[in-house]
Formats: structure tokens, C-alpha cells, sequence
């Protein structure tokens, strides 16, 4: 039999242009649930007390895609899924992908109106929800699906042949640039590039893997419907790996007591859950040996934190520290940096993946400008009113303008030297600042609003709003324009820093608000 993955990079053409691709990968999500029959007695999942083996999930899935056809969902219909990480969760991913149905991840924080217009994006047939919503879909909630996990084993339901690697697999979710939720399609050809693109970098390839070797164990934080979480999850399916849930939100001490408890081995997080753990008053009193490979992403990652994560962990001091650059709309990561890396170069973000093409638009003096990318992993387009627009962002020839600015060095490695477009990165999480501006805007008392990212120890950033309100009547409290914010904005994208005022905001040429002189302005009166 021949393997279904190799390394040979080849040039192909892939989404109606040409690029670099693999000679041979998987093509269909059934390949990919095949390739993991050979861990059946592992342990899949753990979340509390739940311990579900990849046989009992693999029956799960069975069982529950006669769920999904009795619900009438159906190859093709978009079905959103709205929930906090759990078993039922990856359930419904998994079931829906081998009923040839498109999984919508929707971000569990929404408000009421972020959830409204997610649902006007990408028309869903059907939403799945670990708790009650008022939309006009039909809907079921996501425990419904838990019976499944009781069901015996039977001949499993052959996955449905899809022959287009391009078309829809899956939408999640970010904030962009211009506001309110983008909901970003990615085509199945992205979700198995890019995991080709992980098991290949680190050499795991799951024919090449001995079933009687030592399961790897991972620590899952990170929430599933972002683009990090959901490649996690498919890495440690394919590779026979044990993924150790949280329950509820995230919290450091339940992190370490979970990492000795289950014996941890791999924990994917954003800087802000690191440096939480690292400055927990419990850190020392945990056995937190097992840890072997700590990667960290979404959101900058400062040397400052590398240095104190090897300080306090030494387990982690030569080999297992990397940083990785990615984002939704590439579906998943386009460069890593492993430990030798960061110690070699101090600030990057690795070199690109095989497959992976980089280049910088009109860089200025320094080498800097606008970082594109052209991957089989790219985004067909956003949705809009249940069609993509395959042109936004996206050029002719397929590369990705993804609104960061960097340089690269003459041996490829990259360096990220900060964003074009106007979010802020919250430990994180993308916040948007015009859907917060336009948000702030709609009080009757405020004139003109902006909001910008300020260093934060912890988050990276956190959100700064300056409000310039009118002098005819007593200037709104912070408390105010926060209730001001509630159910409509996440509740990470409410302001944390307030300077509440009667002058203008400065501006530049033709009227546009001048953010860094705002920013510096904001820091000097910290």
C-alpha cells in the first residue's frame, strides 16, 4: 500500500492559480479517520472524569451522523457549532465532516449581535449549542449528541466521496480588520495541507509512527473554533495522541494540576496563559517535569517570556520552546521557530513550511513592509450572505495580503515588525478596533472615539478606548460606556483603559484620526 503522505514539495495548481503543493496527500476526511485504527484502545479524550477511547469515538462518529440525517443536515449544508471545548464538540466536528456537511466554529464569547450577524454571514441549515440561542436556524442542543458515545460498536458508515480537494470544509471566524466577525471558508485541501505541513516538520507522519510506542499527551486550552485549537486537535488525532481538556474557563492552577495529574507532555497556549501559569502562587508546587514541548502562538512572543520559561523550566531549556505565525485566513500556521531558532535569532517567527510561499510587498529602506503568502492552506474567501467572495484579500495569483508588516533575513527566517491593519491582539484574541469604535459611537453623549492596543505584562495588549465627549452635559463614567458595550461586543473586546475627555483627537492629513501620536500621547499621561 502506498503511503499517503510524502515530503516531495512539487510545483503545482491548486484554487485556479499555480504554487508549490505535496506530490501525494491525503485527499478526504475518511483517509484521515482510517489512518487512526490503529490506536483504537488509546485514549482519546479526557475531560473531568470522561476518558473516551479512539474506538468508542470512532463508533461515536458512526452513531452520530444517523443523528445529523435524521436532523435532515445534509453534504453541503453549513451547520454552525456554538460551544466551549468538549467531547460533544469534537464529536459534531468529525460527524459532520464525514457526512460531507461544512462545520461552522462560531466563537463561544460572542454577544447576541456578533452571534446575529455570524448567522447572516453564512445562512447555517442547522446550529448546535451548548446553550440557548434566539435565531430564527433550527436548532438542537450539543449535548443531544452525547447518546452517540453510548452506542455499540456496528460497521461503521463509509465517509462520502468528495472529489474536489477546493471545495468548502470548514468556516471559522476573525475579527479582521473591519469590524464585526469575518467568516473565513477553508477548503479541505487547507485543513490536510496543513496538517501535512506539521507532521511533516516534525517528522510524524502516522504510517511512520509505532503503535506501541508511548502516547504523546497534550493539554488543550485554547478554544477549538479558533484556527490554533482546531489544528491542534486533528495533529493529535492523526498522531494516536491523548488530549486532556480543561473544564470552564481558563485557570492556571487547573492547568498545572491537570499537567501532573495526566503527566503532560505537550501544551499549546497563547502568551497570556503562559505568563498566568509562570506567576501563579502554585507554580512551584506542582510536578510540571512531563512537559517536553511548550509551543506558544497567537499573539507576539517577547524573549523576555522565552528566557523565563526557561528559567523556571529547564525541562524546557534546549528543545522544547517554538513560536509559530499564522493566522485564520491562511488555515493555520505558515512559519515555525524551534528552540535552536530562537536562541539563533531572538524576535522570529521561524521560516516558512515546505509548501508555504512568502514575499514582502514594497518593502521600505529597512526591508519592511506588508508580509504576503501564497499556501494550499489560503482561504477560498469570506462569506457573505452564504457566498464567498474568493477575491478579498486574496489576489489573482493567489497570494494572501495578511496586514502584517516584517522583514526577512537572506537565510528566510521572518520577523513580524507589527500590523498594517487596525486590530489589537488581546491575548490572543483579535479585537477589532472600528467594530469597537462604531460600537462606543452610538452613545448620545460621544462625539468621536478611538481605540488602540497598550502594552500589557500579561495579554500582549489590551484595549485602550479615548472618547471625546460632548461639553453640554456631564462627561459619561467608564462604568457607563462599559454597560454601553454589554451584549454588544465580546466581553474581551470592552475597553480595560478609558481616557474620557472634551478636546478633538488629533488627526493627520484629510481627517484621519493619528493613532500613534493618540498612543503616545496616552502612554506619556499612564
Amino acid at each position: 500500500m502506498t503511503a499517503p503522505w510524502d515530503s516531495d514539495v512539487v510545483a503545482g495548481r491548486y484554487g485556479g492559480h499555480d504554487g508549490l503543493t505535496y506530490r501525494r496527500s491525503p485527499s478526504t476526511f475518511g483517509e484521515l479517520v482510517d489512518l487512526t485504527t490503529r490506536w483504537t484502545d488509546r485514549t482519546f479524550l479526557v475531560q473531568g472524569d470522561r476518558r473516551i477511547t479512539f474506538g468508542q469515538f470512532r463508533t461515536a462518529v458512526s452513531a452520530c451522523r444517523e443523528i445529523l440525517r435524521r436532523k435532515g443536515i445534509e453534504p453541503g449544508h453549513r451547520v454552525m457549532v456554538f460551544g466551549y471545548n468538549s467531547p460533544e464538540w469534537v464529536l459534531a466536528l468529525w460527524s459532520l465532516w464525514l457526512t460531507g456537511a461544512v462545520p461552522v466554529l462560531a466563537n463561544r464569547w460572542w454577544s447576541d449581535a456578533e452571534i446575529d450577524h455570524a448567522v447572516g454571514l453564512v445562512e447555517p441549515r442547522h446550529v448546535f449549542s451548548d446553550t440557548p440561542l434566539t435565531t430564527d436556524v433550527p436548532g438542537s442542543a450539543l449535548q443531544e449528541l452525547s447518546t452517540a458515545f453510548d452506542a455499540t460498536p456496528s460497521a461503521e458508515s463509509a465517509p462520502l466521496p468528495v472529489n474536489d480537494e477546493d471545495e468548502a470544509a470548514a468556516v471559522l471566524f476573525t475579527s479582521g480588520s473591519s469590524g464585526l466577525p469575518k467568516a473565513v471558508e477553508l477548503s479541505r485541501r487547507s485543513v490536510i495541507v496543513n496538517q501535512h505541513n506539521i507532521l511533516g516538520r516534525t517528522n510524524r507522519f502516522p504510517h511512520l509512527l509505532d503503535a506501541d510506542s508511548p502516547q504523546a499527551v497534550s493539554l488543550a486550552c485554547t478554544p477549538m473554533f479558533h484556527i490554533g485549537g482546531m489544528s491542534s486537535l486533528l495533529t493529535h488525532f492523526l498522531t494516536g495522541g491523548r488530549i486532556v481538556l480543561t473544564e470552564g474557563r481558563f485557570d492556571p492552577k487547573q492547568v498545572m494540576e491537570l499537567i501532573e495529574r495526566e503527566r503532560v507532555q505537550i501544551w499549546g497556549a497563547v502568551p497570556t496563559m503562559a505568563v498566568r501559569v509562570l506567576e501563579h502562587p502554585d507554580f512551584g508546587r506542582h510536578d510540571l517535569s512531563s512537559l517536553r514541548s511548550w509551543p506558544l502562538g497567537g499573539a507576539p512572543v517577547t524573549t523576555d517570556l522565552l528566557d523565563r520559561i526557561r528559567e523556571k523550566l529547564p525541562n524546557l531549556r534546549s528543545r522544547g520552546l517554538s513560536n509559530t505565525w499564522g493566522m485564520t485566513e491562511a488555515g493555520g500556521f505558515l512559519t515555525v521557530a524551534d528552540g535552536r531558532d530562537l536562541l539563533d535569532h531572538p524576535g522570529t517567527v521561524g521560516r516558512p513550511y515546505p509548501v508555504v510561499e512568502l514575499k514582502i510587498a514594497e518593502p521600505d529602506a529597512d526591508g519592511t513592509g506588508e508580509v504576503l503568502t501564497r499556501s494550499p492552506t489560503v482561504m477560498r474567501g469570506y462569506l457573505r450572505g452564504g457566498r464567498v467572495d474568493a477575491a478579498a484579500d486574496v489576489d489573482a495569483d493567489g497570494w494572501l495580503h495578511t496586514g502584517d508588516l516584517g522583514h526577512l533575513t537572506a537565510d528566510g527566517y521572518l520577523f513580524i515588525d507589527g500590523r498594517s491593519k487596525d486590530v489589537v491582539i488581546r491575548g490572543g484574541e483579535n479585537i477589532a478596533c472600528p467594530h469597537v469604535e462604531a460600537a462606543l459611537a452610538t452613545h448620545p453623549d460621544v462625539i468621536e472615539v478611538a481605540a488602540l492596543g497598550v502594552p500589557h505584562h500579561e495579554l500582549g495588549e489590551e484595549l485602550a478606548a479615548v472618547v471625546v465627549c460632548r461639553t453640554e452635559v456631564p462627561p459619561p463614567t467608564e462604568e457607563e460606556m462599559r454597560r454601553h458595550l454589554d451584549g454588544v461586543v465580546a466581553y474581551f473586546a470592552v475597553p480595560t483603559r478609558w481616557r474620557i475627555r472634551t478636546e478633538p483627537l488629533p488627526t493627520l492629513a484629510g481627517e484621519k484620526i493619528d493613532k500613534k501620536a493618540l498612543l503616545q500621547e496616552f502612554l506619556a499621561g499612564a
